[in-house]
């Protein structure tokens, strides 16, 4: 770009363009070499960034190589892995309680552990759980309610003694 800028400015100088024209493509390359050099840093910040992913991933498959059965955890072996573990608080929006918790693996960062689609079965089995759950909570509403009108009564009946 340096070398057309140059050329453009030779063509100027010697009269072969006006310099409304000179203005006006200057300003287009001008504008074309900063585009060009933003490009040119922000390929330069991702080929960086592939590299450092890179030399992650080999530290962490070279880690990996070091356990070759993994049929049993060991605290050595986790504490190796395993960066850090971060526990949410836990929900009941829904009326049953969940918890998040993520798990950092040391180069690799957070490790989202792929969730299957649930079987048939297990969504019957799903269902029938929620149902008994919601059956229980209205059993022990009504139970409590109970308990509030004896209490409300015996309390009536020791005030009108």
């Amino acid at each position: 770009m340096d070398g057309i800028i140059k050329k453009l400015y030779e063509s100027y100088a010697i009269g072969k363009i006006s310099e409304k024209r000179f203005d006006v493509l200057s300003a287009e390359y001008e504008q074309e070499q900063e585009t060009l050099e933003a490009s040119i840093q922000k390929a330069q910040a991702d080929l960086e960034s592939f590299e450092a992913d890179t030399a992650k991933v080999d530290q962490f498959m070279a880690l990996a190589r070091k356990y070759t059965d993994f049929s049993e955890l060991t605290t050595p072996m986790i504490n190796e892995f395993v960066d850090k573990i971060v526990v949410h608080e836990a929900d009941r929006s829904t009326g049953e309680r969940t918890q998040e918790v993520d798990i950092y693996l040391k180069f690799i960062g957070k490790f989202d552990v792929p969730i299957p689609e649930p079987t048939a079965e297990e969504l019957e089995e799903q269902e029938q759980l929620r149902k008994k759950r919601a059956k229980k909570a209205e059993y022990n509403r009504r139970y409590m309610a109970k308990r509030r009108q004896k209490a409300l009564e015996a309390q009536q009946n020791t005030e009108s003694t």
